[in-house]
């Protein structure tokens, strides 16, 4: 049995549900995708996020505790209608992301060596996807110091 603090539990268990909004907004925007490139990077990040959200939902009851499940539609604010605005949707998804598995860095002790392993995973390449989506859209800067940082 895995063991969580509170604070750690908490932590993750709001990097999940931003790993489900993710999964969610991927596949909403890839309504509105048509380049292969973008469609493939898309792909991509759902496989990653899905990877992320499996080993949150595995730890969780691990640890003899409850996941959040996932929503059956999430409030993402403005309308999407063309790519632009999809991808400008996945940049906030993966922002949430980021946020999320930073917390889980900060709640997490030395001791907890695969947890940190993982949101350091999470922090990192939704950091990088993030980026790479304002590139594509060409928002400046592109990337954002300190990930992860609401």
């Amino acid at each position: 049995m895995t063991e969580l603090s509170e604070e750690a539990g908490n932590a993750l268990r709001s990097a999940l549900s931003a790993e489900h909004a993710a999964v969610w907004v991927y596949g909403l925007a890839s309504a509105f995708v048509s380049e292969p490139r973008v469609r493939s990077a898309i792909g991509d990040a759902m496989e990653q996020h899905r990877r992320l959200r499996d080993t949150a939902e595995r730890v969780i009851r691990e640890a003899q505790q409850t996941p959040p499940a996932a929503q059956p539609a999430y409030d993402i604010g403005e309308p999407v209608g063309d790519q632009k605005a999809a991808i400008g949707l996945l940049v906030k998804a993966e922002s949430d992301c980021e946020i999320g598995w930073r917390s889980v860095l900060e709640n997490t002790s030395a001791e907890e060596a695969a947890l940190r392993g993982t949101a350091l995973d999470g922090l990192t390449t939704a950091a990088v996807r993030a980026t790479r989506w304002r590139l594509t859209i060409g928002t400046q800067p592109a990337a954002k110091p300190f990930p992860g940082q609401p």
